[in-house]
């Protein structure tokens, strides 16, 4: 009943942003998507009929600049060999494509959207109006230094990274009479009314070093910088989007109105009636920089959203989450840390009140007031004043320390920070950016395939790449993984001093008997060994695995590493693409565990000897679904774990484990954690088999859960499981199960969600834990402690999903 009033209410607050933001914006819910495989139940928006028409009044060249020398960066000058491996034309396709060897001009005159829209659809790809995925079409689609003009939408495609040059970010500007949802439209709406893609499955997609300019656009007209309904693996980083200050301003930047994300840092946001106007399941947002906007941040609703390094300044409202009004709002949980609010009359607008619903959610911890009247303002006034002040830590919701629940709204006692987990001489925690290498020359980098590695999908690429890692590491060089699937048939070792970057997410894939066994794991990739210190930079890449290797450990990270080491927009991708032989013909879902289709003992293991381990953007995948189907069919591939951390001083930002049998995260025997958004899904064939019965055998040296405490109901796989661990703090934390036997009858809102009994385990000596926002899904016990449960669905009810605010030990 309560879900219903979501939708109910979210249609009319949708109607209202329509009448607010003319014909781009959306106009109601009720997609009549057809759910794939992933959950596809959050409320979802669709557009008008008819896209935003504005005209086409004539370009006013003299207030466009012309285009601007290119400076060297060495993306676009390196001689580009990627490959499509399993491509049907591998010897022809184009995996990098340069805007201007399509006919952009980038001069500020000249129309160049069709030549952009060319550039990224060329090749027999796969965009929103097709309805399809593919891992077989990987695209960097590439803009020198210049100003773009653009008339209508830049229409995204599945598996494309749209990158600028970061030496002098290139401009696309909109003509006055632009026509379209965004200057880039990642899910464009088709005639049907629906987003081409189901957005909860839209992954693999970049966009880095542009500025979107909208200034062109009347005011008084709807307009958006970046449409972005999207999935896991996908980020922007580096972006600037300048819209109209002007009075009545219709304008927004970022635009996302479903999905299950997601990442993105670094961007700036000027001008709007809206920054960023937002609605996913679950997002983490860092170093967000908003200004002269109307309201900064728009939540049109959420089960979880994290941001960090927020700078919001001269907005009315800073961040609006009262959308639905009080007593159906239709934000779960918001979580705001180690930001910055100026000169804005109000910070935050909430609807919540005390009741038995948790939904309204909201943590604030080490938030820094300057001019700023209105801290948090509820429903019937100001509950927390500001002025010029520090925010250490307050929240409301329900709490449990560690009975509950309790309604609270007020302050806290903000968690100890570890010293090793802060910035040099901050009270914040340490961050990094995701390496461009934008200062290097083309001569710092060593290729992969003129290294000898032929990333073909079948040749053992084995002693090529481990020959150059060895070799660039001692030289200093980076080396560069061109575009293609590299097949290894033993451990590859990173040796300190690596850095590592791949080139349109490039795949190693591990093959053969070395990983035959069930219960010998060894690690494909083996980032340092014990006892290794120094540094390790490693982005955009994926680590699969081909046929049956139930004793891979795709990662195993040992290296006790210096400040700035870490993996950026790495992610495993364990079955369910062209090549892996582990897609619907060989592992469709079935009552029978099939040994073809056990495919990874583990994704990552961050062992002891590990520390300073820094990720962001990391997805841990084991496939659900078959990415290369006509309509991605779901299958059954089985792997053992998660992500099991046992190191000291670790940042998990942005980060996802999905789908693992035994548990998705394991922190055991660990130290000092900060993580925020973790999500995670349990596996959709469980309880069949579930993870008490296989098909992976528990391990005791790896303090396996054995499930014999096990409450009553189904022991499916634990999202997160604390085990002897010290210090640890997440900002926010989805858990879902969505699945029983592949229905998902269990998990229908508000009742009866008994899709598994419990989800989140805290057991042995574990001290200093706090979780904010932690938001369950399909799940009869939120909590458990040492087999005790502490907190129970029907007592948290929110949003689709369970919301508690705020629990610690």
């Amino acid at each position: 009943m309560l879900f219903a009033t979501v939708i109910s209410c979210l249609s009319f607050i949708a109607c209202c942003h329509a009448r607010a933001l003319g014909s781009s914006a959306v106009a109601g819910v009720g997609s009549t998507e057809k759910p794939l495989a992933k959950h596809t139940s959050s409320p979802s928006l669709t557009s008008v009929s008819s896209p935003l028409c504005l005209g086409t009044p004539a370009v006013d060249v003299q207030a466009i600049s012309e285009a601007s020398d290119d400076p060297s960066y060495w993306l676009a000058d390196i001689a580009h060999q990627g490959i499509a491996a399993f491509n049907p034309n591998p010897s022809t396709y184009k995996v990098f494509r340069n805007v201007m060897d399509y006919g952009a001009k980038g001069d500020g005159v000249t129309d160049d959207t069709a030549a952009i829209n060319a550039a990224i659809s060329d090749g027999g790809r796969y965009g929103p109006a097709s309805g399809e995925t593919s891992t077989t079409t990987p695209a960097i689609v590439y803009f020198p230094a210049g100003t773009y003009l653009i008339s209508t939408s830049i229409i995204d495609y599945y598996f494309t990274q749209l990158i600028g040059n970061p030496n002098s970010i290139p401009v696309i500007k909109a003509t006055a009479g632009f026509t379209g949802l965004g200057l880039i439209d990642g899910d464009q709406y088709q005639s049907s009314g629906n987003q081409g893609w189901t957005s909860t499955n839209v992954f693999y997609r970049q966009i880095r070093n542009l500025k979107l300019d909208l200034t062109n656009i009347p005011a008084s007209l709807g307009a958006t910088g970046i449409h972005w309904p999207t999935g896991q693996a996908t980020s922007i980083q580096n972006v600037e989007i300048e819209m109209s200050s002007a009075s009545g301003t219709q304008h927004q930047g970022i635009f996302i109105e479903n999905g299950s994300g997601g990442f993105l840092t670094d961007i700036t946001i000027t001008g709007g009636l809206y920054g960023a106007n937002i609605g996913n399941q679950q997002f983490t947002m860092r170093n967000l920089v908003i200004s002269d906007a109307v309201t900064c941040i728009s939540q049109i609703w959420d089960w979880g959203w994290a941001y960090q390094g927020l700078k919001l300044s001269n907005c009315t409202t800073a961040l609006s989450i009262n959308n639905g009004g009080a007593g159906n709002q239709l934000v779960g949980s918001v979580t705001v840390f180690d930001s910055t609010i100026q000169d804005c009359p109000t910070f935050v607008t909430t609807a919540w009140e005390t009741s038995t619903s948790s939904n309204g959610s909201l943590i604030l911890e080490n938030i820094v007031l300057e001019n700023v009247p209105v801290a948090v303002e509820g429903p019937s006034g100001t509950v927390l004043a500001g002025g010029t002040t520090t925010i250490s830590a307050w929240g409301q919701g329900h709490k449990y320390t560690p009975n509950g629940p309790t309604n609270f709204q007020g302050t806290f006692t903000a968690p100890t920070r570890p010293s090793a987990l802060l910035a040099s001489g901050s009270s914040n925690y340490y961050t990094k950016s995701k390496p461009q290498y934008s200062a290097s020359p083309t001569s710092s980098f060593v290729s992969i395939r003129s290294a000898g590695a032929t990333g073909d999908g079948s040749t053992d690429d084995t002693s090529a790449i481990q020959s150059a890692l060895t070799s660039a590491a001692s030289s200093g060089k980076i080396l560069y993984f061109d575009a293609g699937t590299y097949k290894v048939t033993d451990t590859l070792y990173f040796p300190p001093g690596s850095r590592i970057v791949g080139e349109s997410y490039p795949v190693i894939m591990a093959s053969g008997s070395v990983w035959s066994s069930i219960t010998n794991p060894v690690p494909v990739i083996q980032v340092g060994k014990c006892g290794d210190t120094g540094s390790i930079e490693w982005s955009d890449m994926i680590i699969s695995t081909e046929g049956s290797a139930p004793g891979a450990t795709l990662i195993q990270w040992n290296l006790a590493a210096e400040a700035g080491s870490g993996m950026w927009d790495v992610h495993t991708r364990i079955g369910g693409f062209t090549g892996s032989q582990q897609q619907v013909a060989q592992c469709p879902t079935s009552a029978a565990v099939s040994a073809a289709c056990e495919v990874a003992y583990m994704s990552m293991h961050i062992t002891s000897s590990a520390s300073d381990v820094y990720l962001e953007n990391v997805w841990l995948w084991t496939a659900d679904h078959d990415l290369d189907s006509a309509d991605s069919t779901r299958i059954s591939v089985y792997s053992g774990r998660g992500m099991l951390v046992e190191g000291k001083n670790i940042w998990l930002y942005g980060t996802a484990v999905e789908h693992h049998s035994l548990y998705q995260y394991q922190f055991s025997g660990a130290s000092s954690i900060v993580a925020g958004f973790i999500q995670t899904e349990t596996p959709y064939y469980q309880p069949n088999p579930n993870a008490a019965n296989g098909p992976y055998p528990t391990n005791s040296a790896l303090n396996d859960p054995d499930y014999s405490s096990c409450l009553s109901g189904n022991c499916d796989a634990l999202g997160l499981r604390v085990l002897n661990t010290d210090d640890i703090t997440v900002y926010g934390a989805g858990l879902y199960s969505f699945f029983n036997n592949y229905s998902t009858e269990c998990s229908t809102f508000p009742t009866p969600e008994n899709c598994q009994s419990e989800i989140f385990s805290v057991e042995g000596t574990t001290s200093n834990l706090v979780v904010y926002t932690l938001s369950t899904v399909g799940t009869t016990n939120m909590i458990v402690k040492d087999g005790t449960s502490l907190a129970v669905v029907s007592d948290n009810l929110a949003t689709y999903a369970a919301t508690i605010a705020y629990f610690t030990l």
